[in-house]
């Protein structure tokens, strides 16, 4: 009888889980390589977004959030396609105005800085005139030096720029010399040196941002869960002190560069 009884308790309990997880709001997150966002190793996403997305889930049941990869390129039609919702560390004026989407309040602040090989004769002041300089970036992302072009064809005739696909090709095109001048976020700079204290020794990093990010998450007009309810969810986390802790991890409570 005992037995029995335990069984049914087990069999309610799952089915109670089954139900809440029916009855939970999917939400579909992109996310593309965006240290330290969204780092990608083979199909394995992780990163800041990764993180995020559990905590919300583990915060509350009314939501149920998942990853969707996509491309610095691709998210705006993949976006158009319906294949996410939201997406998450992005701000409307990259290109978003066009598309019927909302923004939730700005939460993180953050930016780009440039940065270059730390030799003889090279200073702060380094930094002063890019116009003359070679530069490496990240295909299809959007930059203020660059008037937030993304169209290859345009950037290669206005600048003398190189674009490839993730920050550690930057960094390592500008170790090895073969570009003058690279930009990455300031909280992957930061997390690289961490990681890796010679770096320090080796670049030379620029004491003002060339963009400052401004973060929010981003939602389909049409999606139950919009921009209101979102700023509640990330309340909720602002105050019971999780989303600091998770910021903490990945070095980006404060952000040193002046704007």
């Amino acid at each position: 009888m005992f037995k029995r009884l335990v069984g049914l308790v087990i069999i309610l309990q799952s089915l109670a889980c089954s139900l809440t997880f029916a009855e939970a709001v999917e939400v579909k997150v992109g996310g593309y390589l965006f240290h330290p966002f969204i780092q990608m190793k083979g199909q394995d996403a992780s990163g800041l977004t990764i993180d995020l997305i559990k905590l919300l889930n583990q915060q509350q049941s009314q939501y149920h959030f998942s990853f969707i990869p996509t491309s610095p390129n691709r998210r705006y039609s993949d976006f158009k396609r319906g294949v996410f919702d939201a997406i998450f560390f992005e701000n409307i004026s990259w290109s978003w105005d066009k598309h019927d989407i909302e923004a939730s309040n700005v939460f993180l602040t953050g930016g780009e800085v440039f940065f270059t090989h730390r030799i003889k004769g090279r200073n702060k002041n380094y930094f002063d005139d890019i116009s003359n300089k070679s530069i490496v970036a990240i295909l299809g992302y959007h930059y203020r030096f660059l008037d937030n072009i993304t169209d290859t064809k345009i950037l290669k005739k206005k600048f003398n720029i190189k674009l490839v696909n993730t920050p550690q090709t930057v960094m390592n095109q500008v170790l090895n010399d073969k570009t003058e001048l690279g930009i990455a976020s300031y909280s992957y700079l930061q997390q690289q040196i961490k990681y890796n204290p010679q770096l320090n020794d080796t670049l030379l990093i620029n004491d003002k941002f060339d963009q400052h990010y401004e973060h929010t998450i981003l939602i389909r007009k049409s999606h139950p869960l919009n921009a209101k309810k979102i700023n509640k969810l990330i309340a909720k986390i602002q105050q019971n002190g999780s989303l600091n802790q998770l910021l903490e991890k990945y070095g980006l409570a404060t952000q040193s560069p002046s704007n």
